[in-house]
Parts: C-alpha cells; sequence; structure tokens
C-alpha cells in the first residue's frame, strides 16, 4: 500500500521579524562592483585607502561618511575620475543634487575609461531628467549610449526622456533596443506600455504592463497606469483591482521613503532598519528583505534576530547554504537557542544528511522538550533511516504530549502500515478518529485498509466519502473510487478517478484504476 500521509518536517517562522533594507538605484550599481565586505569597526579604523574605505561605507548607507572618504582620496589623486563618480553617487544618494551634478562633471573632464565617462553621463541624464531638464538629460543620455553600447540602461533611459519630450517613435526603438540588451528590463516593457496607451493601443499597453509587473511587481506606477487602460478598455473590474494594488504599493513606497530619509541622518539606527525591513516584509518583497538581512549582518554581527529572520528567508526561497550558515551563526552566538537547531536538522534533512538531522533535531529537544517540530522531525529522519523503532517510539511520546492530536497516530498508524501490521494500524487510525472526528487522513488511511483487505465494506465507503468531504485531493479521490470499485458501483467510481485525474493528471497508477473500473464496467453490462 502506498503512504498517502507523508508528514514533512515542521517549520515555523519566527515571530522576531526584523529587517533592513537600503535601496541601491540603478546608476551606482557599477560603483559596488568592486566592493569587499566590511564589518562596522572598519568605519572608525585608521586607514590608508580612502577609496576603498568610501565603497564600504556607501555599501552599508552611511553617505556622510562616503562623501569625506572619496574627498579625502581626491585630496591625494585629485585626477581620479572614477572617485568622482563615486562621489557623485553619495551626493545622490543624500539628495545633494548640485553636488552630485558638480561630481560628475568633473569626471567627465578628466581623462578615464569609456565605463567611467559613461556612467557619469547616464547619472547626469538620470538626474537631469528628475530635475525636468529634459534637453540635458536626453544629451547625456546620448552620451552613455554611444560610451556603453553592452549595457541597456542608458537606452531605456535614452527612451524615457524621448517620452517625455513626446518623440513617441524615437522612443519605441530605444526601449526596444533596450529589451535586445536585457530581454527582463521591466522599465523597457513599462515605456513601451505607455506608448501604446498614448496612442490608444490599449490592449497591447495592458500586456506591457502586465510584463513589466511580472517582472518588477513592486512598482506602484505600472499599476496605476495598467489600471487606466483597463478603464478605458471598459473593464472596470479589473481596474479596480490594479487601483487597490496601486493604493497599497503607493502606501508602501512612502512608508519606505520615509525611513530611507531617516536612516540618511541616522544610518547606523537598528530600530529604523527593523521597521523598514518589515515594511518590505509585508509588502512580500523576499528580494529585497534577503538584502536587507545581508547588510544588517555586516552592522550588527552579534544580533541573533537577524541571523534568524536571514534563515528563515533563505529557507523560504530554497538557499539551503546560505540558511544553514545564518542558524550555524545562532547557535555561535547562543549555544542553547533551540530553535536553531530545529532549523539545522529540517535543512539537512532536505539535503539527506540524515545522521546530522538528527543530531540537530536530538539537541533541539534536549534544549527545549516543549519544540513538537523537532519531534515530528526526528521522527521523520528516523523513518529515512530505517529505523522504524525509534520512530515509533518518539510518535508514542507525541501521543503522551499531546493527547488531543491526531496527527502522531496517523503517522503511527502509517508507520504500522509499512511494518506490514494492519491490525496495530487499524487501531492507530481509530484513535486518531476518536481524538480527533475530522482527521481526513484518518478516515482516508482506515477506508483505503478496510478496501484493502475486504473488511467493513460499507464503512469504508462512509469513511472514503468523510475525508473527501473533510479536504479534496487526488489522493484521497482515488481512495474513493477504489472503495467504490470494491463494492461494484462503478459508475461512481469513474466518476471519482476522473476528478482525481483531472487534479492530477499525469499519475499513472489513477489512469491505470480508470482502466481497470472500465473494464469491470464494461464486464457488468455484457453480463445477460
Amino acid at each position: 500500500m502506498k503512504d498517502k500521509c507523508k508528514i514533512g518536517i515542521g517549520y515555523t517562522q519566527s515571530d522576531r521579524v526584523c529587517q533592513f533594507f537600503i535601496e541601491i538605484h540603478s546608476c551606482i550599481v557599477y560603483a559596488f562592483l568592486s566592493a569587499v565586505l566590511f564589518f562596522p569597526a572598519l568605519l572608525t579604523a585608521e586607514v590608508s585607502d580612502g577609496y576603498a574605505t568610501g565603497m564600504r561605507a556607501m555599501k552599508l548607507g552611511f553617505y556622510s561618511e562616503a562623501v569625506s572618504a572619496f574627498e579625502a582620496f581626491l585630496r591625494l589623486d585629485e585626477k581620479h575620475a572614477d572617485a568622482y563618480c563615486k562621489l557623485g553617487a553619495a551626493y545622490r544618494l543624500q539628495d545633494k543634487l548640485s553636488d552630485a551634478i558638480e561630481a560628475y562633471t568633473e569626471a567627465l573632464a578628466l581623462n578615464a575609461s569609456d565605463e567611467t565617462h559613461g556612467v557619469a553621463h547616464l547619472c547626469l541624464a538620470r538626474i537631469y531628467h528628475w530635475q525636468g531638464r529634459f534637453a540635458d538629460a536626453e544629451e547625456h543620455a546620448r552620451q552613455a549610449v554611444a560610451l556603453l553600447p553592452q549595457i541597456a540602461e542608458p537606452l531605456f533611459r535614452l527612451g524615457d526622456t524621448y517620452l517625455q519630450r513626446g518623440k513617441l517613435s524615437a522612443a519605441q526603438h530605444s526601449y526596444r533596443q533596450a529589451l535586445q540588451l536585457d530581454v527582463n528590463l521591466a522599465r523597457s516593457y513599462y515605456g513601451l506600455g505607455r506608448i501604446a496607451s498614448l496612442q490608444n493601443r490599449q490592449e497591447e499597453a495592458v500586456q506591457y504592463y502586465r510584463k513589466a509587473i511580472e517582472l518588477a511587481p513592486y512598482e506602484a506606477e505600472t499599476h496605476y497606469n495598467l489600471a487606466r487602460a483597463y478603464r478605458l478598455l471598459r473593464n472596470l473590474e479589473e481596474a479596480k483591482a490594479q487601483m487597490l494594488i496601486f493604493q497599497r504599493l503607493k502606501n508602501y513606497q512612502e512608508q519606505t521613503n520615509r525611513y530611507r530619509r531617516l536612516l540618511l541622518e541616522q544610518p547606523s539606527a537598528l530600530a529604523l532598519r527593523m521597521k523598514l525591513a518589515e515594511a518590505h516584509l509585508e509588502i512580500g518583497n523576499a528580494g529585497e528583505a534577503i538584502h536587507v538581512y545581508q547588510i544588517a549582518a555586516e552592522l550588527h554581527p552579534d544580533n541573533v534576530a537577524i541571523y534568524h529572520n536571514l534563515g528563515g528567508l533563505y529557507m523560504a526561497h530554497s538557499n539551503l547554504s546560505g540558511a544553514v550558515s545564518a542558524f550555524h551563526r545562532v547557535i555561535q552566538l547562543d549555544a542553547t537557542d533551540a530553535e536553531a537547531y530545529l532549523h539545522l536538522g529540517w535543512l539537512h534533512a532536505r539535503q539527506h544528511k540524515f545522521g546530522e538531522a538528527a543530531s540537530y533535531l536530538r539537541t533541539a529537544i534536549r534544549h527545549d522538550n516543549t519544540l513538537t517540530g523537532a519531534y515530528y522531525g526526528l521522527a521523520e529522519v528516523y523513518v529515512q533511516q530505517e529505523k522504524p523503532d525509534k520512530a515509533i517510539k518518539i510518535y508514542r511520546q507525541l501521543t503522551e504530549r499531546h493527547p488531543a492530536d491526531a496527527q502522531p497516530w496517523v503517522r503511527l498508524g502509517v508507520l504500522h502500515l509499512k511494518l506490514e501490521q494492519a491490525d496495530t494500524a487499524i487501531s492507530a487510525f481509530e484513535r486518531a478518529i476518536a481524538v480527533d472526528e475530522n482527521s481526513a487522513d484518518a478516515y482516508n488511511n482506515l477506508a483505503w485498509l478496510y478496501a484493502t483487505h475486504g473488511k467493513k465494506l460499507p464503512q469504508a465507503v462512509a469513511f472514503a466519502e468523510r475525508a473527501v468531504a473533510l479536504e479534496v485531493n487526488a489522493s484521497r479521490l482515488d481512495t474513493l473510487a477504489y472503495t467504490y470499485y470494491r463494492i461494484g458501483a462503478y459508475p461512481e467510481a469513474e466518476q471519482a478517478i476522473l476528478r482525481a485525474i483531472a487534479l492530477a493528471p499525469n499519475t499513472p497508477s489513477y489512469q491505470a484504476r480508470l482502466k481497470k473500473i472500465q473494464q469491470a464496467e464494461k464486464k457488468t453490462e455484457e453480463k445477460p
């Protein structure tokens, strides 16, 4: 018999949800290419390399310190164009746009690589665009395109400027060129959507906006324009839905911008970073949340909560090695943290390292003998190690600790089935139902057992129907089909297995059951 009640190792995210995020604008992405990891002590350490100090400060959002470091460096090497670009980025991230323009202009006046000059032009184009100086923005964007021919951003920046100046054909051409370099550039799809909308091609605009949202789901303005396109198409239901999303994202952007401004004044304030991080988590922006914790861990390397939450995010996004590192850091800081050992056990089990998993889970129980997830995890690890006696012992302990919980009895039933101890399995499933009359797994497995052994077939059907009524899934529908088949109710059996196939169409055993049911039905019809 197949096991229909697989129970994974439990994982519950800690309530300590605290994170940090600093938005890095694309103009300074280039500035971070050579950055190295930084620990807070370096901010005050005496280092001769002012450039590296500035880069590290930039990475962590200490923009005033970065300005000081780059200015000190430039006093020693006043012809270093790249340092002027970094200085411009530090000013720009403090919203000191006049100072940023001056720094980028200095970079352009010096001999430098095409890349450095291209970055300076690109950032000037962006600043001038923000300021509404579109002619200047266009000129610098053109220069950036010429100097950075393999990078998509200058092209979509140029497209944005063309769009603002009403040059729709030129804008469309620039956006499409950008997509040839980077097919996942959301801003180009957004720009193409705006052009299509302006030209009253609303259905096409909808497609472009939806693609932009697929790639960058947290941009409020895209949802607003999509709502507008739907409204023009008289699709008011979709328009309303998109406006609700827009309002939510607009509030999110205002909230994160408020925290970002506060962090400009207090870049080391952990409480502000925590609140900013919570805003990212609230909206579901997990990618930024991970970035938040990576930076927060550098600023506060002894904060256990940061590593717990970083580990939880890594787990949720299947970065197992990152999660292992995070939880290892937790137990370095607190060797009694039972939850960290639980997660390490789960992670090692996921990697089929069952010996290490068992060790971590036993340690978790030793530090907190009320941690139910660790018991379930350890029992399942023992199952994988083919140590059913040890698994049964753990589940027996759980039935004693949690007498109102049906799940340990269900798992005991499954284990006894694997050991071909049918009577003991039946007893366990019956105990599960006695404990919880809504245990769908217990009804399902008991129905299968009765049907398989030809016992209590009417009750088997009733139990299978009850399991499906409690919670429909393909496996339970398959059990229901089998019980109907066993009592000769072939039309009902066929209907049930077809529902199972609809939910899980690529399951060979369901197709085989359907064939068997249809053959039996055909034989019945052929009888005189």
